[in-house]
């Protein structure tokens, strides 16, 4: 692969996953400093948005390590290449393109911190923004002075083992808060199962308020217009959840489920919206108990359906 492809695939993937580096970062550094005023995630990722940063980092970080290694050892047998102008350009448009982010990025924390931003938060942002800026233009400038002769510096071993080990740790570090891939899927599994009873809840009322009764299985709810449930059924077993009628208003729907969504919760570090605390459930089948009433009125107050607390049996 010629010298000069080499070069462009590495200015390529070096904005990936130093972009992705950095917004581990600065979400290590808002879980760490929470804010009372941030909703949510604290200002930083959703658990998709963290996934794709941490994909990004897996494979761009290896490439780019690659592509220098071989970049280097060309040079040693190839140093005419060194001074090819291809080369040289590719270095200054990086240069040129590290500046503009380091502008826009302190830009955009210096009007958060003018917004309210806690000054401690806003600090380390701006500090982590300069070192990872910093190290991108010094080894960039060694790059541009150095000859295909120049032994490779102890120095600079220690600083590329140093981000070598900071990269391991945020992947480490964003593996904590999104769990493995099948603790992942298992969660999914816990959303769906949790909107289908939410959609099924709705239908009941539905029903209710219509024929002043309450349906005796799921199969009556099939006839209401204008009302859409994806599914009564288990989305990994298959099997029907669980249905019963506990007077002429109330009504009990159960689950299996197979994670705790408190447990999710305190590990992403995510206040429960109001809406959804009626559907928190443990590991295992839960139960939930419901006084029918009529939807429009739930909406009119925008509350959730009135509940009572979930039984983990």
């Amino acid at each position: 692969m010629p010298f000069q492809l080499f070069y462009l695939l590495s200015f390529l993937s070096l904005p990936v996953w130093t972009l992705s580096f950095g917004s581990l970062v600065f979400q290590f550094i808002e879980r760490m400093l929470p804010d009372a005023l941030s909703y949510g995630y604290g200002g930083g990722f959703a658990f998709g948005a963290l996934k794709n940063v941490v994909a990004s980092l897996i494979v761009a970080f290896p490439l780019y390590l690659f592509l220098m290694w071989q970049l280097w050892k060309g040079a040693k047998l190839h140093e005419e290449q060194l001074q090819s102008l291809v080369r040289k350009w590719f270095t200054y448009i990086v240069l040129v393109v590290v500046a503009g982010v380091i502008l826009g990025d302190l830009i955009a924390l210096l009007t958060s911190f003018l917004g309210g931003e806690l000054a401690l938060r806003f600090s380390l942002k701006a500090l982590s923004i300069l070192a990872i800026s910093a190290s991108i233009f010094g080894y960039y400038l060694f790059e541009l002075k150095r000859s295909g002769a120049s032994p490779f510096p102890r120095g600079l071993k220690v600083f590329i083992g140093a981000v070598i080990l900071l990269v391991l740790l945020a992947a480490v570090y964003a593996f904590s808060v999104m769990g493995s891939p099948g603790q992942q899927r298992a969660f999914q599994f816990d959303q769906r199962r949790a909107s289908d009873l939410q959609q099924i809840s709705y239908a009941i009322n539905t029903y209710w308020e219509g024929k002043e009764t309450l349906p005796l299985n799921f199969e009556e709810l099939k006839n209401l217009p204008h009302l859409y449930i994806q599914s009564v059924q288990d989305p990994r077993t298959g099997k029907i959840y669980e249905y019963q009628t506990l007077s002429d208003k109330t009504f009990e729907l159960c689950a299996v489920f197979e994670t705790d969504s408190s447990e999710y919760r305190q590990r992403a570090k995510v206040p429960t919206p109001f809406s959804e605390e009626v559907w928190n459930h443990g590991i295992g089948r839960t139960c939930f108990e419901r006084e029918a009433q009529s939807p429009q009125s739930l909406k009119s107050f925008n509350a959730p359906v009135p509940a009572l607390p979930p039984r983990v049996l």
